[in-house]
């Protein structure tokens, strides 16, 4: 989807599911021997709700009974692989799962987003002063697009957005549910939605969550 003036991009959402199996993966951007990330950027959008099974060859070789499985954290946003262990030079990476393809649905004239903490106090008996802990984190924003957005966004499910301004442009991806949209038409004759949304986090497997971010492709 071409952007025209006064637009800043274009808003994606992802569909159902495709399966992969064998997806190479190779040293990411600062490789320090255990970050590597999926070659085919189709396929760095992964499911979260689906397992991703990581195997490594050790010594290189492509042969089936030389790969072994490996403990890995898989960032499902952008498809970066980190494994807990250096494989070594020569080895070899490849992931399986289901990743999420995305479809252009409307053009972004505004997005914007706010990060919070919930902050907890910390009163012990004869403290002089309180003290706080920051505990859960969450984000919420809203979108300002043109075009008719798809009924996805009403049935409550958890969706994956993108919003990008061009080729070559890093994207925003972002899990998040939508409570609420609105109408407006404008004095240009453009009819523009607004969507309010609020994250939504899955595990990562690690105590940590992935719910939003800015990355390449």
């Amino acid at each position: 989807m071409s952007v025209i003036p006064a637009h800043v991009g274009s808003l994606s959402i992802a569909g159902e599911p495709e399966e992969f199996v064998n997806a190479e993966a190779v040293p990411a951007q600062d490789f320090t021997g255990t970050e590597y990330r999926i070659t085919d950027p189709d396929l760095r959008r992964l499911n979260p709700g689906a397992p991703a099974f990581v195997e490594v060859s050790p010594d290189g070789d492509t042969d089936a009974g030389a790969w072994v499985p490996a403990e890995a954290v898989v960032d499902p946003l952008f498809g970066f692989i980190y494994l807990t262990a250096d494989p070594g030079p020569e080895a070899l990476v490849r992931v399986s799962g289901a990743s999420l393809p995305v479809q252009p649905m409307a053009l972004v004239r505004s997005i914007s987003l706010s990060v919070t903490n919930d902050v907890v106090e910390l009163q012990v008996m004869g403290d002089g002063y309180k003290r706080r802990a920051v505990t859960l984190r969450d984000f919420s924003g809203e979108l300002v697009g043109l075009t008719a957005l798809d009924a996805g966004f009403e049935d409550g499910a958890p969706l994956l957005i993108e919003v990008r301004k061009g080729a070559g442009s890093e994207v925003f991806r972002a899990w998040v549910k939508v409570p609420e949209l609105s109408h407006k038409l404008t004095p240009g004759a453009l009819y523009e939605r607004t969507v309010k949304f609020i994250g939504h986090a899955f595990p990562t497997g690690n105590g940590a969550a992935i719910a939003w971010g800015y990355g390449t492709p």
